[in-house]
């Protein structure tokens, strides 16, 4: 129980691992106005999920040793490969408590990407278009514009930000920002290692809270005149303490973020298994968070993937993401909603796992590791109506090269298309523009101009029949 002498050191907290995405916001203070797509592209939502979770698999798991699992000659002995079903393999050592759950997703395998390179490739997969400095500035993360879609369905009582994250700050390019759009539609990315340090307030705490609350209030209104003339980020932030005030103030946002011992050993006792428990939470609170990014960093083994030794190896990360999403697959499909009586989380809540890209098949590089590989790589699905067990898309023996896209388009899909899958399960008119942006190009939620033309911009509906 947080103490009035604490008070300040609490809110600080607050701010300090909860704002990156507003510090780094570029306020304009337009009001977005939607219009249809300048190129006809019309879109036909789902609408068949409250929430959505992101487990970005950060820095590129190797597929082949993975989810799409190929026999290598740099493939050590003891991971013992298990089938599955079909033509599904797992190395049962490093996903035991996955296996068992791997029958709740359906799979694509057969992605591709714009991008080779991790900065880019973690922008692209944030924003859903690839990275252009000239207008990168006025550019939101597709959790913002979720937000801003999602608006105009906050109940009175919802104080949890539309869109959080965890673990963002550990990602190359970090938490994004609102872009053109108000801050208000920020992130708040969550550090999960500072997060459970507790946020409650005591009684006395909450009276002085709300004291402090009301002088700061008159002391703005007083001084409204000159404030305005300051600049347009006061205004981010006066919303974002408003924010604030609101969370410290809800008994809800502390009870996110208690974990008992017993949970934290069954998600491994790691900073993405906290991550993974603090997404479970803030969802069944139910007070205002559909859209939660989880940032798993480290998965770049140019070198020594699979020593042992090494200070990050293919083991070692599996290791730490195999408790984790499991956990989460277990407690999402068991916790009732407390907003559709007779369903659970999983039932209203759309699982998204996947890397930026895959990595090298075939034979280990140099030094004896897995280079960077954007030609083909898998994604995996869960939840709200999504069909079990089922696998689309093929690679070759190698799980080199793309023999089928696993949907009805014969171009592979992209991440634009997971970007307008999560939006659709959402309700969301991907095929919206925004027009008053600051450079006065249009905006569209899905771009359809790839780096060669032209690209599909459907929702992956392959992955529900």
């Amino acid at each position: 129980m947080t103490t009035v002498g604490e008070l300040g050191q609490t809110r600080r907290d607050l701010l300090r691992f909860g704002g990156a995405g507003l510090a780094m916001a570029a306020v304009d203070g337009l009001v977005p106005k939607a219009s249809a797509n300048s190129y006809g592209l019309k879109a036909k939502p789902r609408g068949n999920a409250r929430n959505v979770i992101y487990y970005e698999i950060s820095g590129a798991i190797s597929h082949i040793e993975s989810f799409d699992f190929k026999e290598s000659a740099g493939m050590p002995k003891d991971i013992e490969p298990r089938k599955i079903k079909d033509d599904l393999y797992l190395p049962h050592k490093l996903f035991p408590r996955l296996e068992k759950q791997i029958g709740k997703f359906a799979m694509i395998r057969s992605l591709q990407s714009h991008e080779e390179v991790h900065f880019r490739g973690q922008y692209y997969v944030q924003t859903g278009r690839q990275l252009n400095l000239a207008f990168a500035r006025e550019i939101p993360a597709l959790g913002s514009v979720m937000a801003l879609e999602l608006e105009k369905r906050r109940r009175p009582e919802d104080t949890f930000p539309s869109y959080m994250s965890f673990n963002l700050d550990k990602g190359a390019p970090g938490a994004l920002s609102t872009g053109f759009l108000h801050p208000r539609y920020s992130v708040v990315d969550i550090n999960p290692e500072s997060a459970t340090k507790g946020m409650t307030l005591d009684q006395k705490a909450v009276a002085l809270l709300e004291e402090r609350w009301r002088l700061l209030s008159k002391l703005r209104d007083a001084e409204r005149p000159k404030i305005a003339k300051m600049g347009r980020d006061i205004a981010g932030y006066e919303d974002f303490y408003e924010t604030a005030h609101r969370l410290l103030s809800d008994s809800r946002w502390p009870e996110a973020f208690k974990i008992s011992p017993q949970d934290k050993e069954r998600y491994g006792n790691t900073p993405v298994g906290t991550s993974c428990i603090l997404a479970r939470n803030v969802l069944n609170q139910d007070a205002g968070a559909h859209y939660i990014h989880i940032c798993h960093p480290g998965w770049d083994h140019h070198v020594q993937i699979w020593d042992k030794k090494a200070s990050s190896n293919h083991y070692t990360l599996c290791a730490e993401f195999d408790p984790a999403l499991a956990s989460l697959m277990e407690d999402l499909a068991s916790m009732p909603s407390k907003a559709q009586p007779g369903k659970t989380l999983l039932d209203e809540t759309l699982v998204v796992v996947m890397s930026e890209f895959g990595r090298t098949p075939g034979a280990l590089n140099n030094m004896a590791g897995r280079d960077h590989y954007n030609r083909c790589f898998p994604a995996l699905f869960a939840g709200a109506g999504v069909k079990e067990g089922v696998i689309r898309g093929a690679t070759d023996k190698d799980g080199a090269k793309c023999l089928d896209t696993g949907w009805e388009r014969k171009e592979q899909p992209r991440i634009e298309n997971i970007a307008a899958t999560m939006f659709s399960a959402l309700g969301i008119d991907w095929s919206k523009e925004l027009r008053n942006t600051p450079s006065g190009r249009a905006f569209p939620y899905v771009d359809p101009l790839g780096p060669g033309g032209f690209i599909p911009i459907d929702d992956i509906t392959s992955i529900y029949s």
